[in-house]
């Protein structure tokens, strides 16, 4: 299986404080991946497609089934043994759903930062 069809989402979150943010577009569109790519030189695809209001540098991709992150600096055949549900999806036809976000250690530390400027006030 070298391309696998997964369906993207993206979800703005670039202000971890606001909590109302449900992943657009409601329905995802169709994505294939190269299993054998590393998902880094996917992204900027998956970003241009759902015209995501995120910075590209700063964005991740996690399986809405079970809310892991990808290893961008891998393809997702490095990544099989991790992502056995993703690839049981597959194997049953089911398109699993990857959603483009601000990555975790961008958003805390935004929240440090906001944290930080009020205690300081």
């Amino acid at each position: 299986m070298a391309t696998i069809a997964c369906r993207v989402q993206y979800l703005e979150d670039s202000d971890p404080f606001v909590c109302s943010n449900f992943p657009e577009p409601r329905r995802p569109l169709q994505y294939d991946l190269n299993e054998h790519l590393l998902l880094n030189e996917h992204i900027a695809g998956i970003h241009k497609l759902l015209e995501a209001p995120l910075k590209l540098e700063e964005c991740a991709l996690q399986l809405a089934s079970n809310g892991n992150y990808l290893d961008l600096d891998s393809s997702l055949a490095e990544q099989r043994d991790d992502l056995e549900q993703l690839y049981d999806d597959v194997e049953k036809g089911k398109k699993p759903i990857l959603i483009l976000r601000t990555q975790l250690s961008v958003r805390v530390h935004s929240i440090l930062g906001k944290s930080i400027h009020t205690v300081i006030l």
